[in-house]
């Protein structure tokens, strides 16, 4: 585990722009619990809603949210493994991200969600949830393949948003 996981990886960091790869249980246990915690600590501190272990410079497919606030997750806060079927009408919403702060745009996802994954004990569930939690699992999903939201905006977007990206990426000390 690297020594920056604390903080908030920065967009131009090449991890965030890594595959992840699948854990494994039970041999990876104390890992997944060494990260989750980390991650729970960084979270916390960043105020977000979910973040992703890439964010924290882990190329594994792990995200967690943060407890008690979507009522949707049935209480699941760690999300290993996951494997997701977007569906549903697309719904757009004003959309940021930890790794890219102070950008907040517009951006068109579906409205529902059917996420299989595993908690933190290894345990296997399935949840079907709609609104923000949607957003949330396809937002860190994500992550986990290399993907920013700000990548799923139109060209001119992006082309609007190119300087202050460009000042994101040469200063990545945010958090």
């Amino acid at each position: 585990m690297t020594n920056r996981m604390s903080s908030v990886r920065i967009i131009g960091d090449p991890v965030l722009r890594k595959k992840s790869v699948p854990l494994v249980f039970p041999d990876n246990v104390q890992y997944i619990n060494t990260l989750v915690k980390a991650m729970q600590n960084t979270l916390e501190v960043a105020e977000g809603l979910g973040l992703a272990a890439p964010q924290v410079g882990e190329s594994v497919r792990l995200f967690i949210a943060v407890p008690n606030y979507l009522e949707e997750l049935n209480g699941h806060v760690v999300f290993i493994n996951p494997e997701i079927q977007p569906y549903g009408e697309m719904e757009k919403r004003e959309e940021g991200c930890l790794s890219i702060p102070g950008i907040y745009e517009v951006l068109s996802r579906h409205s529902q969600v059917k996420v299989k994954a595993r908690d933190i004990l290894g345990n296997k569930f399935t949840l079907d949830v709609s609104g923000l939690a949607a957003r949330l699992v396809l937002h860190e999903v994500d992550h986990l393949d290399g993907i920013l939201f700000v990548d799923r905006l139109s060209p001119i977007k992006r082309k609007l948003l190119r300087g202050k990206i460009k000042r994101l990426k040469e200063d990545r000390s945010v958090y």
